[in-house]
């Protein structure tokens, strides 16, 4: 039988409960329905509840719309199901059939309510609208190689993963992509080409739940890569017995791990010891923090690990010495306060570089509305989510609220339901995840804990009940619907009071001048020197100052707060110590050993370690002069975001300028242009402007790349310059196999690492395995159509262009490179000259008896 689809649920609930149900449904919406049904099946006398009336109204508007032609539904009208009021609820027309059926058909959902009471709700996320556009370009063959793809998501990921790799030993890369356009790949990519053996790749993410995704995902990859190798534990999490603990250890000080992926807590934590280990050794290639934005958090978000990650990899570079490792920060959402925090904390700037192509999500479609009576407000959300397409995410502020919304939403009969906070314990959030994933619930009630990495790719709508703290979280959160390209809906209830509560979070949590210094002033003066100047100093979290009672947690954070200030400040840098190498002395016992170990971890955790950038940082006036500049730097960030937060909610203003205006940046080299896209909101349909379609937006690499040695190509050919464009002549006659000759010889001998060629001699075989004549395999190939449409990467590498009669010569003769071989036939024209050959009037030219002479001596 086939899988349960509109004819088959038709015929179903025609004939319930006789007729045999399919083993499964044929998509996530139907796959729901038939979870429902098979429980209604084993208890045949339940009473049908508000979770399939939903469904089906999602069922019938989907086949409706899709179809063009009214959908409906025969079912019974016997004890246990709806009767035509409790249809109605939901949106759904019931009409008799007879004394034991009802008809229904679900009703566009128009509520008076809402200022556009003649614009249906959820309409295109019914209809599953595809509103993606496909931005796809070929991939280089090296990583088609490694991956299976055949193409890059968007230049934007092209840029993104080749500058990962060609970003220099030491350097910080920020990357900026939208959601759904494969940040993953960045991280995931040098391992695939490389294999587990070597330098490993730490990649720190926010949640267990993205850890164990993500190395799920990287698993399977690397087994079709590899099918021969075993795979090793690729996440670090709770779960992970001591043997798998020390497994991992073990592989990352050995170089065999290949790639990890944990919480910043782990990384500042459990796994020091072996990083440490391993960056002595050269065996760390890169530390990735994927969620990078959450680096820059002080509200209630504020994780001390995520703010030391800085202080460690300072340190970690600093035992790596001349092997040092590469660092990528990657996020979907960067305001301008957060680059300007990358850059103080993870440069110099010098040696931090960006790329980004950001375009704003087309999927959701906006709707807002004020409510200020809580009973009336509680009402219309109930009324939502009985008309909104599943699945559904109801975000609200407090776990109090998540609490009892959830509780209200059972009590209405909404079962499939399940409530998720910052307080929910590990291993319910992993059930939680686990259901939702599988089709199992239909609602997540949440505080901003849910979401983050979970890549449920079907969501259909996000309704708020709050307000969110800032803009930048509200589209964060609305992001985790339509990830599958297809509209999802954005519904936002709240009352001033909700505005209130979100101005008070969205407040940075930064400490006065006062306190701060004495904090500051308390942990210095306790301070153990680990350099002669006294610039070098480990500091004891655990001080207290005058003005506080006791040592706890509370105490320890905002020590750590004070830190980050100062650091952000530019008065200090955050570092770390490699810890001791402790050994077991003669006559100790195993279990006097042990303690002793465990509280030197102890006492190592609770220690930091800085250094002193600005010596005035001990006298209370330089301290708050440039302490108050940091704060008003914080708040100045705060209150933009307050603005447009406030513009937000009135809909005067179309929410893509909204979010162009807070993710634009003009900074120099760190431009970020965004592309707006809107899928509708309240200003958009008030100025009748439903236009979604979106440009890709621009993408650029990075400029300073990794040097490779092409001093050879002057060795053996010093009758040309490299300074300028040399002209290899083909003979004439010559066809692709003397371009390939070229270009293989060029690749292999003089440092080529970036090739240029038409389109149609892209498809060649021989370009497709050209990479494997490389040290390393990394070899980009770029179209020279594309080239002409798009623009040059800056990347100051060697390159080789291959060039025809239709290629644009003029822009390839001025593109600045350190060594550019233009490889051309004798009939090409020169751009500045028409009437005559380039050949002819080039003057740094190659012939190609002399070519290959050089090349073969």
């Amino acid at each position: 039988m086939n899988g349960l689809d509109f004819g088959t649920l038709q015929d179903v609930l025609a004939d319930w409960p006789e007729r045999p149900l399919p083993n499964a449904g044929i998509d996530g919406v139907f796959e729901r329905v038939h979870k429902i049904l098979l429980e209604q099946r084993v208890i045949p006398r339940a009473i049908v509840g508000s979770d399939l009336m939903s469904l089906l109204r999602h069922v019938l508007r989907r086949q409706s719309l899709q179809s063009g032609v009214p959908a409906r539904l025969r079912l019974p009208r016997s004890k246990g199901w709806p009767t035509r009021d409790h249809w109605a609820l939901f949106g759904v027309r019931a009409q008799e059939v007879g004394t034991d059926y009802y008809l229904i058909e679900a009703l566009p959902w128009s509520p008076d309510w809402l200022s556009e009471p003649d614009t249906p709700l959820f309409e295109d996320a019914f209809a599953e609208r595809n509103v993606r556009i496909d931005h796809r370009c070929r991939i280089d063959p090296f990583l088609e190689e490694a991956a299976g793809f055949e193409f890059f998501t968007s230049p934007g990921q092209r840029e993104a993963v080749r500058s990962a790799f060609l970003l220099p030993a030491g350097e910080t890369l920020i990357v900026e992509l939208p959601t759904g356009s494969g940040k993953s790949f960045v991280a995931q990519a040098p391992i695939l080409v490389r294999g587990v053996e070597g330098p490993a790749t730490i990649c720190i993410v926010p949640t267990t739940a993205l850890a164990l995704d993500q190395a799920r995902q990287t698993s399977k990859m690397l087994k079709r890569r590899f099918p021969r190798k075993e795979v090793p534990l690729l996440a670090w999490h709770a779960g992970l017995s001591p043997e798998q603990r020390q497994a991992v250890k073990t592989a990352i000080r050995q170089g065999t791990q290949g790639i990890l992926y944990c919480s910043p807590e782990s990384f500042t934590g459990a796994l020091l010891p072996a990083l440490y280990d391993a960056a002595e050794a050269g065996l760390l290639g890169y530390l990735v923090v994927d969620e990078a934005h959450l680096l820059s958090q002080w509200g209630d978000g504020f994780r001390p690990a995520f703010q030391m990650l800085a202080g460690v990899r300072r340190g970690l570079l600093a035992r790596a010495e001349g092997r040092p490792f590469r660092t990528v920060l990657m996020s979907a959402t960067l305001t301008p306060e957060t680059i300007a925090t990358f850059d103080t904390l993870f440069g110099p700037s010098r040696k931090v570089q960006m790329t980004a192509s950001m375009h704003l999500r087309p999927e959701p479609q906006y709707w807002i509305h004020q409510e200020n009576d809580p009973s009336a407000k509680v009402n219309k959300v109930l009324e939502a989510i009985r008309q909104a397409p599943r699945p559904v995410i109801l975000y609200v502020t407090k776990r109090d609220d998540a609490q009892s919304w959830h509780k209200r939403l059972r009590s209405a009969g909404f079962v499939r339901t399940a409530c998720f906070h910052g307080n929910t314990p590990d291993d319910e959030r992993g059930h939680i995840i686990d259901q939702w994933a599988e089709n199992d619930l239909d609602i997540v009630v949440a505080t901003s804990a849910f979401g983050v990495g979970i890549d449920k790719r079907d969501v259909r709508t996000v309704i708020h009940a709050t307000v969110p703290e800032t803009i930048d979280r509200f589209y964060q959160e609305v992001g985790r619907g339509g990830r599958d390209g297809k509209t999802s809906a954005s519904l936002l209830i709240y009352s001033d009071q909700d505005r209130d509560i979100a101005n008070s979070l969205s407040a940075p949590a930064l400490i006065s001048n006062e306190l701060g210094f004495a904090r500051w002033d308390a942990m210095a003066a306790s301070a153990k020197r680990l350099d002669a100047l006294g610039l070098l100093l480990s500091l004891d979290l655990n001080v207290v100052p005058a003005h506080a009672r006791q040592q706890n947690d509370y105490n320890i954070a905002w020590n750590m707060r004070t830190l980050i200030m100062m650091a952000r400040a530019g008065m200090i840098e955050m570092e770390s110590q490699p810890p001791e190498t402790l050994v077991r002395q003669d006559g100790e016992t195993e279990l006097a050993f042990e303690k002793r170990t465990q509280a030197y971890w102890s006492q190592y955790f609770e220690q930091t370690v800085v250094r002193i950038i600005e010596t005035g940082s001990r006298n209370q006036g330089f301290f708050d002069d440039r302490i108050s500049h940091e704060r008003a730097r914080a708040f100045h960030a705060s209150q933009t975001g307050g603005r447009l937060l406030d513009r937000l909610l009135s809909g005067t203003r179309d929410v893509a300028d909204l979010l162009q205006e807070l993710y634009t940046n003009r900074e120099a080299g760190r431009m970020i242009l965004v592309s707006r896209a809107c899928g509708g909101c309240p200003a958009g349909r008030r100025m009748r402007n439903d236009d979604i379609r979106y440009s890709a937006p621009p993408a650029f690499g990075i400029r300073r790349v990794e040097t490779v040695d092409h001093s050879a190509f002057a060795t053996a050919f010093p009758q040309v310059s490299t300074s300028s464009p040399i002209i290899l002549a083909l003979p004439q006659g010559s066809g692709t196999t003397q371009a390939f000759e070229a270009l293989s010889a060029l690749v292999s001998n003089f440092g080529i690492r970036e090739i240029a060629l038409p389109n149609a001699l892209g498809k060649l075989p021989g370009i497709a395995t050209l990479h494997q004549k490389v040290s390393g395999r990394l070899l980009l190939v770029q179209s020279l159509e594309e080239e002409r449409v798009s623009g040059f990467a800056e990347y100051q590498m060697a390159r080789a262009s291959i060039v025809d009669e239709e290629t644009c010569t003029d822009v390839l003769m001025m593109l600045e490179r350190p060594l550019h071989v233009i490889v051309t036939p004798p009939s090409v024209p020169d751009p500045f000259h028409p009437a005559r050959k380039l050949v002819d009037t080039g003057s740094n030219l190659l012939t190609w008896d002399q070519f290959r002479a050089g090349y073969r001596a």
